[in-house]
């Protein structure tokens, strides 16, 4: 039989199998029906099943990489981390995080701050001094300021703000139960 060109319908002239001829299609697949141009009437469904195994199998690649990845992060942190079942109590202790809360302390507002103390018995004894002392003192042991800058924040002599400060001190260690040293 011979071959003969015969007009498709997209018009480039190529040979056509007459009709009742089986087409070879694509990748020499030799299931299309005859009469077609081959391509059209693929199964889709193969297709379709190509892809999705190659995306398993991408799929399965990054997981795989992934898990690597991170059980040599797991590691790398056990060889760099200690648990804390292995600490000492001193290690421990500093690591530690305790709770404040407003009602264990007592208040003493000083200038735009408040102090907060713990220990009863101080606050006790703050309270039993008076406010002009207490607050110098104050000021001095826990706000870190210098006889200078008390006696400019309250208008008054360093010298004054001296000997108030030195006066606290002694009533305040008599009254915690220490000896005053002159």
């Amino acid at each position: 039989m011979e071959n003969k060109i015969f007009s498709d319908k997209h018009g480039l002239g190529l040979p056509k199998a007459p009709f009742g001829e089986r087409v070879v299609g694509e990748r020499g697949q030799k299931d299309l029906p005859p009469g077609t141009e081959g391509g059209e009437k693929l199964r889709p469904d193969r297709h379709y099943e190509h892809k999705q195994h190659a995306f398993d199998s991408y799929c399965k690649k990054v997981l795989k990489c992934e898990a690597y990845n991170g059980y040599r992060e797991i590691s790398r942190r056990q060889k760099r981390e200690t648990p804390f079942s292995e600490l000492s109590e001193e290690e421990l202790a500093q690591l530690a995080a305790y709770d404040r809360y407003s009602w264990e302390y007592t208040a003493f507002p000083v200038g735009g701050d408040v102090i907060l103390i713990k220990d009863d018995r101080l606050a006790e004894a703050l309270n039993a001094l008076p406010p002009d002392n207490r607050d110098i003192f104050l000021m001095y042991w826990f706000l870190g300021m210098a006889d200078r800058e008390i006696a400019e924040h309250l208008h008054m002599v360093r010298r004054t703000v001296n000997a108030r400060r030195q006066s606290a001190y002694r009533l305040l260690k008599e009254l915690m139960g220490g000896e005053a040293d002159d």
